[in-house]
């Protein structure tokens, strides 16, 4: 994915990281932003997904950090939840912030 986003000239990747890969990217003038994977899921989505996937016999790689010891028999551990609303709060704030009042004003 990282490829095809570097591709396009007008768009920027704003994180990523070796293991998980771009997490989130944005258009050049920064009136879209994009974010990969699912920072809103619930603890139990995932697993649910995981175990849907695993029961079709679709033979799916266990989510690497997602449950206690990277073992899927044991429970999900929700180690982003926190981080989640920190990016959701930030980026409503931003907007919040840089919206004018008159929306006539809006380009």
């Amino acid at each position: 994915m990282r490829e095809d986003i570097e591709k396009v000239g007008a768009l920027n990747i704003l994180a990523s990281s070796e293991q998980a890969g771009v997490f989130a990217a944005a258009r050049n003038d920064y009136r879209q932003i994009f974010i990969m994977g699912h920072p809103e899921y619930d603890t139990e989505t995932l697993n649910n997904e995981f175990i849907r996937d695993k029961d079709a016999g679709l033979n799916p790689e266990v989510p690497s950090n997602y449950f206690l010891n990277d073992d899927y028999t044991q429970k999900p551990v929700n180690r982003w939840r926190s981080q989640a609303s920190l990016i959701y709060i930030n980026w409503l704030n931003y907007v919040y912030q840089e919206t004018p009042y008159d929306i006539t004003s809006i380009s």
